[in-house]
């Protein structure tokens, strides 16, 4: 159970429902409990996509980070929520359950590379190689966005533990089958 009351959309003021409404991502907990506080919500959700549509990579790239750097920091809540939006950007089951087995050698270099600097950054240890191998295949500015969009979703893993919020629904676990994840609803 959260540690805060979460707020349904009509709970928020007017000029903020749209932050909870269904052409957003829904009255999912991880918005709830941020939008206890709805102009953080709003400057949230603006910076997750800002980061979606400007850290260089494309969508299928930035949930391969995500789904790294939610398996690095273990949380259930971040892994849940894009086990499904990774499978409708051309994420294979394959590469889902490799990312959870930490397996990067199921992986092309450049996808190797993203992984392992995803990783890294999670736990505060990219090095002079792991930056390199990132960059050499993204370039500079690809490997700072990059950066700020581990950064992220670090963030946000802190407010799911600290607020203590739990997927919708039944975790989809770490290394779902091919059926639950072709059939996985994400939230």
């Amino acid at each position: 159970m959260a540690r805060i009351d979460l707020p349904q959309q009509s709970d928020l003021p007017d000029e903020y429902q749209y932050l909870l409404g269904d052409d957003a991502l829904g009255e999912l907990e991880l918005l709830q409990g941020i939008g206890a506080n709805p102009r953080v919500l709003q400057t949230y959700m603006r910076h997750g996509t800002a980061l979606w549509e400007h850290a260089g990579l494309a969508s299928r790239d930035v949930e391969l980070v995500i789904l790294a750097v939610a398996r690095e920091l273990r949380s259930e809540y971040e892994w849940h929520q894009h086990v499904g939006l990774a499978r409708d950007v051309g994420v294979e089951p394959d590469e889902i359950r490799a990312i959870a087995a930490d397996c990067r050698e199921a992986f092309a270099p450049a996808d190797r590379a993203l992984i392992d600097y995803a990783r890294r950054a999670a736990r505060r240890a990219v090095d002079e190689d792991t930056h390199d191998a990132l960059a050499e295949h993204v370039g500079e500015e690809t490997a700072a966005g990059v950066a700020t969009l581990v950064g992220h979703y670090v963030g946000t893993a802190v407010v799911i533990d600290a607020l203590a919020l739990r997927p919708e629904t039944e975790f989809v676990g770490w290394e779902p089958d091919d059926e639950t994840i072709e059939t996985y609803d994400d939230a």
